[in-house]
């Protein structure tokens, strides 16, 4: 008698042949029910995120592109297209990355049981819907990212219980409703970005709380009310984007005087108040400036040359007078100089420095200041502005002068404008060098003389304005130009 059935030869020999008669002998229609579905291997295996992942399959109703032709029992799923496990868990998804695969569909609340999201990049699809409230179980879940979709509704307020949530891009979709106060308590948030959608209400104090944010973007949205103080607290902000909504008052001074800010986006609201004298050594990082189409008034500061970096100011359309800054030629990143709309002046010579200066800015690209109240002469220096000149546009206003047959350097132009002054003299020969010129605008001024037959040479010109001059008639040769518009 064997004391012990391992040890007992005779025992292990009935096992195997036990075995042998269940995997060989039973007739193979009563071993189906025995079997288990085809299954993963182990170490790629969590049922759970399976099921979930082709629940969201399932949710999809286009796919263009053949994405989810992977998703099927030939492959694990943690190699299925967009689908990334993680290492110290292997069979758990720990991030879905599903930008710019033109799909159509919705997300399914089933997407929360994938609970080792840290990562969700839907990003430029056309998914509709609402966002899920049931997304707040991804306890983990740290980068979300939806913008350029089709989602609607209102963003769920449970999103602050993700308290690792850093990133968050919802822009370009049909969201409304208010901003979530709860967005205030993610410590970690260094990105929310809700641009170009249907927000409405006002700007939350609370947001000053996520004291992490270096990014926040609410432009184009239906947000009204003031810009909060509180914003100021945000001492590591860097972009602030709050353009073209119906914000109103005062710009807080906390804002200018967060030093960090390098992207401060501000035109289309109905702001007032005047920009601070000293805004180059408060906001010394400042690369952008967009304050465009609003009440703004005063003057534009000579600080700016502090800010050094500055490479767009945009402040057309406002209320700014006085003369413009001589020394923003310091700005050797400047590209786009927009003061065009306000009552900006220059009567005497030194009123023009300006424009000396900025022939120092060797890549810049647009200057417009028309729409002002500038007179005197033009000067000769106009014509020594970077050879990357694109726009130069001086029209509607009260500038004397000639033009420089130098105006030939500026090789680059596509846009010349300086209709409605009292410009003078003959249009100079040296304008057919201008071979990129798309739109010639010198209506309504002084000129005499004949039209420069090297016109002709100007080959991509579109839009030719030459009206309400003393020009002698315009010749054959001018005119031999396709797709052009005389007016």
């Amino acid at each position: 008698m064997c004391s012990s059935f391992l040890l007992c030869p005779k025992a292990s020999t009935s096992l195997i042949l036990l075995l042998l008669l269940f995997f060989f002998i039973i007739p193979h229609h009563h071993l189906h029910v025995m079997s288990a579905p085809a299954i993963l291997p182990a170490k790629h295996n969590n049922v759970t995120d399976r099921s979930s992942l082709l629940v969201f399959k399932s949710k999809i109703s286009l796919d263009p592109h053949g994405v989810f032709a992977t998703w099927n029992d030939t492959l694990p799923f943690c190699r299925w297209q967009g689908v990334v496990c993680g290492r110290r868990h292997p069979d758990r998804v720990v991030s879905l990355d599903l930008t710019s695969l033109d799909l159509f569909g919705t997300v399914p609340p089933h997407l929360a049981n994938l609970t080792f999201l840290r990562r969700i990049d839907f990003s430029s699809n056309h998914f509709h819907g609402r966002i899920p409230q049931e997304l707040s179980r991804l306890s983990r879940l740290q980068y979300l990212d939806l913008n350029t979709n089709s989602f609607s509704g209102m963003i769920p307020s449970e999103l602050s219980h993700c308290l690792g949530l850093q990133f968050i891009n919802m822009s370009f979709n049909k969201i409304e409703g208010n901003i979530p106060s709860v967005f205030g308590s993610l410590p970690s948030l260094y990105e929310l970005d809700l641009k170009n959608n249907s927000i409405s209400g006002q700007i939350l104090t609370s947001l000053a709380n996520a004291s992490s944010l270096v990014v926040l973007g609410l432009s184009f949205n239906l947000l009204s009310g003031g810009i909060p103080p509180s914003l100021g607290k945000l001492f590591v902000l860097k972009a602030l984007y709050l353009e073209d909504n119906n914000l109103e008052g005062s710009i807080p001074p906390s804002l200018w005087n967060i030093s960090s800010l390098e992207y401060l986006y501000l035109g289309n609201n109905q702001l007032k108040g005047s920009i601070p004298q000293d805004l180059g050594q408060t906001l010394p990082r400042l690369n952008h400036l967009a304050i465009n189409f609003n009440k703004m008034h005063g003057s534009i500061p000579m600080s700016l040359s502090n800010a050094s970096l500055l490479s767009l100011i945009q402040l057309n359309y406002n209320n700014f007078s006085g003369r413009i800054p001589p020394n923003l030629g310091s700005l050797r990143h400047l590209r786009f100089l927009l003061l065009y709309g306000n009552r900006l002046e220059a009567r005497k010579p030194l009123d023009w420095s300006f424009l000396t200066s900025l022939s120092n800015c060797s890549i810049l690209e647009i200057l417009d200041i028309s729409q002002n109240n500038i007179g005197g002469f033009l000067p000769k220096s106009v014509a020594n502005i970077s050879t990357t000149l694109q726009w130069l546009s001086m029209g509607n206003n009260y500038i004397e002068g000639s033009i420089p047959p130098e105006i030939g350097n500026l090789v680059s132009l596509t846009i010349l404008d300086l209709g409605s002054n009292s410009v003078s003299g003959r249009v100079p020969t040296s304008i057919g060098l201008l071979k990129n010129l798309h739109v010639l605008s010198l209506g309504y001024n002084n000129f005499s003389g004949e039209i420069p037959s090297t016109m002709g040479n100007l080959s991509q010109l579109n839009d030719l304005y030459l009206d309400f001059n003393c020009l002698a008639e315009v010749s054959q040769s001018a005119l031999e130009i396709a797709s052009l518009w005389y007016h």
